[in-house]
């Protein structure tokens, strides 16, 4: 019975990326059918456009579970699973999280409060001024799960968004959008807050569109190239360029810090099954 908690930071990270490259190989894997799905499907309103984004990422995972703790839990997000994840120091408890996001934008990612998986400082304009916007993590940073024995076992929280990049198109159809990337990003855990958003200046997080005049919750987003920059494997960018319909299979790896604006180092490609 491993304890995420009596692990280091570094193997921390290697639960999170390790849960990162299964999920790029399942959406990678049902990339052509998510996009036949997303594309010809009515969705007259933009949070409908969203639910086949959440669709679509059911369908996607649902073959890349792990061994399951048969534990149910609450929360506003899309895909919730209880697992034993297995890693070379230990079967690690793991509650996976997973949002699915839908955008014509392609440079950040909105959430809700209730969504996000560390503390997050960031500065803002509001009411003419900067301030600096302290919000509070949605969820604890693992689970408790009553086991034999009288004992606790502890499930590590892991944050995922899986971003849908897309332009709408013209006319009644057959295709109603263009899907053109998504974008799967890992966002650290609460432990890791230190290292990626210490204060308001060092951070990847920004104020989001909402509207607390009239009773909107608080709502934030996830700048790309800033999450990029901290940690180049977290967000992982798979685009429809093949004439398969399948996305890229590339992955990006370098996790080495940016000088003076240089490029990143090429993505790496991988092999996949189609589904």
């Amino acid at each position: 019975m491993e304890d995420y908690r009596l692990r280091d930071d570094d193997q921390l990270e290697l639960i999170e990326k390790a849960t990162l490259r299964t999920l790029v190989q399942a959406l990678q894997e049902y990339s052509r059918e998510g996009k036949s799905l997303f594309e010809n499907t009515a969705a007259p309103s933009e949070t409908e456009v969203i639910v086949l984004a959440e669709d679509i990422v059911q369908y996607a995972l649902e073959v890349a579970e792990c061994y399951p703790i048969n534990r149910r839990f609450a929360g506003f997000i899309d895909y919730k699973r209880v697992r034993w994840f297995p890693t070379s120091f230990g079967l690690i408890p793991q509650a996976l999280l997973v949002d699915a996001k839908a955008s014509t934008e392609n440079n950040r990612s909105s959430l809700q409060q209730s969504q996000l998986p560390m503390d997050a400082d960031f500065a803002a304009v509001v009411g003419g001024g900067q301030k600096n916007i302290h919000l509070a993590a949605g969820f604890p940073p693992h689970l408790q799960i009553a086991a034999m024995d009288n004992a606790t076992l502890v499930a590590v929280t892991t944050s995922v968004l899986v971003h849908f990049h897309y332009r709408t198109l013209p006319g009644n159809g057959p295709r109603f959008r263009e899907l053109l990337a998504l974008y799967v990003i890992l966002l650290p855990h609460q432990r890791l807050k230190t290292k990626y958003n210490p204060n308001p200046q060092t951070t990847f997080f920004g104020r989001g569109k909402d509207a607390p005049t009239l009773g909107e919750n608080p709502r934030i987003r996830v700048y790309f190239a800033r999450l990029r920059e901290a940690c180049p494997w977290r967000l992982q960018q798979l685009r429809y360029e093949r004439a398969d319909g399948y996305t890229v299979p590339a992955w990006q790896d370098s996790s080495v810090p940016l000088i003076g604006g240089a490029a990143l180092p090429a993505p790496e490609t991988f092999l996949f099954l189609g589904r």
